[in-house]
């Protein structure tokens, strides 16, 4: 697989960085990155690093130097996602936090079951054994459980919320992950975000607001003044409200039922 030049370099750096201090066992990359449908100007860089141990404080603080350096350099280093998992255990608690490098800072953050399944299904090692150690295929049942959970247990709140779609980057991510959510639940489908966008009009977002999220993902500046910032939270809180709703019929246990 062939990734962006300054892409490479960064992860390179980021490597040479994990084999100075030892204990690294694989770098495995997810995500945009590798499904072709990466945007220079707006994805993230996605990353799981396999560790021979979870990091203590002594460590994360050895890692977050090293972050902080690499961040230093500029460009895209500050749309790297990186986080740290131990590859000692047969199976991953997607309830368990783990160090986490978020672009700008070290926080903790968990490895999701949808993690694992991007993981398994079109995950690349950039470094180290493939598979990962520990991560296995994971059941579509598991995958569209955790998905609806989500929707349930964070999308449903934040479809409310009003100053959240002021913002452009979560007015991408939240109309995007609608048909993203959809797929998975209705054919246990992932699905880009590309692809996602083109589907923004089978849940009622018109056509500017799916072209103004088509443009920034093509690095297009686009530019809104206040008034057209607070009409689109309106039309993007009402699309997410409703989607949420419908989505919200698709429970995999109803249809089990």
């Amino acid at each position: 697989m062939e990734l962006p030049a300054d892409v490479a370099a960064l992860l390179e750096r980021l490597r040479d960085g994990l084999l100075a201090r030892g204990g690294l066992v694989g770098i495995y990359l997810y995500g945009s990155l590798v499904t072709g449908d990466f945007s220079l100007a707006r994805s993230d860089i996605d990353v799981l690093v396999m560790v021979e141990r979870e990091p203590d404080k002594t460590t994360i603080g050895e890692l977050r130097r090293l972050h902080e350096a690499l961040a230093g350099s500029g460009g895209v280093a500050d749309r790297l996602h990186c986080l740290y998992v131990p590859a000692g255990s047969p199976s991953h608690d997607p309830d368990r936090l783990h160090a986490y490098w978020y672009g700008t800072r070290m926080t903790q953050w968990r490895l999701k079951v949808m993690t694992q399944a991007e993981l398994a299904s079109v995950g690349v090692a950039f470094h180290g054994p493939w598979p990962p150690p520990g991560v296995t295929q994971v059941p579509i049942a598991e995958v569209q459980a955790a998905v609806y959970e989500e929707l349930r247990d964070y999308w449903r709140r934040a479809a409310r919320k009003r100053k959240l779609w002021l913002q452009d980057s979560w007015v991408d991510l939240g109309l995007t992950v609608l048909p993203r959510i959809s797929a998975v639940l209705s054919s246990g489908e992932l699905i880009t975000k590309t692809e996602a966008i083109s589907q923004l009009t089978d849940f009622g977002v018109p056509a500017w607001l799916a072209g103004e999220i088509r443009g920034r993902r093509d690095g297009e500046m686009v530019r809104l003044g206040a008034a057209q910032q607070v009409h689109r939270a309106l039309v993007v809180r009402r699309v997410m409200r409703r989607g949420v709703r419908q989505l919200g019929r698709l429970s995999p246990s109803a249809r089990e039922g």
